[in-house]
């Protein structure tokens, strides 16, 4: 995924990958006026990590736990905000959830 910033005077923008910022120096102001750089897609990449995060937690739990302790555990904790993202991964898989 690319990360997009941009100076708030207008000077510079540019893209990122999250290889090159993680093998390159982080940039935190722009190179032309110092003023401090932001992010322009910051939902997009926030909401990335979050399913990435999800991901491997259901993937963990099914090692760990087996496929039907996995949905048992989803399902026990469905009055948590990251519930709907576990269902939605889940029915991506495949599976047909009746809850």
């Amino acid at each position: 995924m690319k990360i997009k910033f941009y100076c708030k005077n207008h000077c510079a923008d540019f893209e990122k990958t999250e290889e090159e910022l993680k093998s390159e120096k982080v940039i935190t102001h722009c190179a032309f006026c110092g003023e401090k750089l932001r992010i322009m897609n910051l939902d997009e990449v926030v909401k990335q990590d979050i399913y990435t995060q999800a991901k491997e937690y259901l993937d963990r739990w099914v090692r760990e736990l087996g496929l039907e302790g996995c949905i048992e555990l989803v399902e026990r904790h469905k009055n948590q905000a990251c519930y709907r993202i576990y269902k939605e991964i889940l029915k991506e898989r495949g599976f047909k959830l009746k809850w």
